[in-house]
């Protein structure tokens, strides 16, 4: 009996709180682990798989195949914007596996409408821009040895200032604004957050989408006046 009292008394004294660290408690904190370490791979992924594919071009140049589609009707232009279509295609399919591979295993909450919705409209507007990207730097090489040395300079630039390889929310201000105003990626992975963590609504994504369907825009128009030395040949 004195025993019993003695030990109702140190439980009113000293308050417990279990916590079971599988149930829904820390599960948010877990998915946003998750929603968050993912969409860095992916990104950072993305953008070398996109200067791979886009170096393509190079590879017809070298074997002549170049040449001859440039002399049908099809055009640069033509040649191009299909070209980036494919890639963005690619890119896409990418994107979906690396998320879907996060909804199983990890247990990222994917099929939620709002998540879903969020989550196509994102992967779409970040594919198109990294597959613009990658045509961009093709354009800009001459050989696909020296594409392959550039894009691992900027894309790894791009991934450590953009916050692929480290959360930008965790570095100071002044890093955070370079991240934001000088690579696309950083919008991308601001978007992907917005739908996983904040879970917000689709209309409240357009500054993410706005930037990288004007990225897509840029990177295209560059890449065409970049391609004009096959033209010239």
């Amino acid at each position: 009996g004195d025993n019993g009292s003695a030990m109702n008394g140190f439980q009113g004294m000293v308050r417990i709180h279990a916590v079971n660290v599988h149930k829904d408690e820390h599960s948010s904190d877990w998915e946003a682990f998750v929603s968050f370490q993912v969409a860095q791979v992916a990104v950072m992924f993305l953008l070398f798989s996109m200067s791979g594919g886009a170096g393509s071009l190079l590879e017809e140049q070298d074997n002549g195949t170049l040449e001859r589609m440039l002399s049908s009707n099809m055009g640069m232009t033509g040649l191009l914007l299909g070209k980036w279509f494919f890639i963005a295609l690619i890119g896409v399919v990418q994107l979906t596996v690396m998320f879907l591979w996060a909804w199983k295993p990890f247990g990222l909450n994917l099929w939620t409408p709002g998540h879903v919705s969020g989550f196509a409209v994102v992967t779409l507007v970040t594919a198109a821009a990294g597959a613009a990207f990658g045509m961009v730097l093709a354009t800009m090489c001459r050989t696909r040895g020296q594409l392959g040395g550039l894009s691992t300079i900027i894309i790894l630039v791009m991934s450590a200032v953009g916050g692929s390889m480290f959360p930008r929310f965790m570095m100071s201000d002044t890093m955070q604004e370079i991240g934001k105003w000088t690579t696309f990626n950083a919008w991308a992975l601001d978007g992907y957050r917005k739908v996983f963590y904040d879970n917000a609504p689709l209309w409240q994504l357009w500054p993410q989408i706005s930037v990288l369907i004007g990225a897509t825009v840029v990177f295209l128009c560059v890449a065409r006046v970049m391609a004009r030395r096959w033209e010239a040949q």
